[in-house]
């Protein structure tokens, strides 16, 4: 058994902090020490005050001003709440029908949107699939209005490439929000509301 240092009580060998005062054990004596700490007197603990808080931090705290949430009720732990990304729409689908249609959700991403529609009168009833359609349906769009660009020489060319380079990276990401089961708006090209 250790003794404290700081208080003298006695406190277990793998202790590494006075469970009477707190006072670290990592720098206390050596165990050998311990017959000489112990043979001293040790300190009237009851004598000893705890020190008192400003009135002005007592009240914060007691209002839970400090690290606790106006709303929350006091004595309860803070728990933050998860993120909900706005954008992610899977939670609205069913998960069989997501399952069943991964693949033909794909689709309209590789070809077009017009294998997509060809796809979903196959699949009728897939609310899941009916999504990424429109999602293909909007990138399709923007990948017109991109192409336009290139008839206009060397800035148009460059602009449109860099554009084109861009919609392919969101392709890319359509296709693996789709195998992976994900209803996602697309990032960049999301906002054309008009396919709501």
């Amino acid at each position: 058994m250790k003794i404290c240092p700081n208080c003298g009580t006695s406190v277990n060998d793998d202790a590494t902090f006075c469970n009477n005062c707190g006072a670290s054990l990592s720098s206390a004596a050596p165990a050998a020490d311990t017959n000489k700490l112990a043979s001293s007197k040790p300190q009237d603990v009851t004598s000893q005050q705890a020190p008192v808080a400003p009135p002005v931090m007592q009240q914060n705290f007691q209002q839970g001003g400090f690290g606790q949430p106006q709303g929350q009720p006091q004595g309860q732990p803070y728990m933050q709440q998860p993120y909900i990304d706005p954008k992610d729409h899977t939670a609205e689908f069913d998960p069989k029908d997501i399952e069943d249609n991964k693949l033909f959700a794909v689709v309209p991403y590789f070809f077009s949107f017009i294998a997509g529609v060809i796809v979903g009168i196959y699949v009728s009833e897939s609310q899941f699939l009916k999504f990424h359609i429109k999602n293909a349906l909007r990138l399709d769009i923007a990948s017109t209005i991109v192409a336009l660009f290139l008839i206009i020489p060397f800035l148009g060319w460059f602009a449109g490439g860099i554009c084109m380079a861009i919609l392919i990276v969101v392709r890319i990401i359509a296709i693996v929000n789709a195998f992976s089961g994900k209803a996602k708006e697309l990032p960049i090209i999301g906002g054309i509301s008009f396919l709501k």
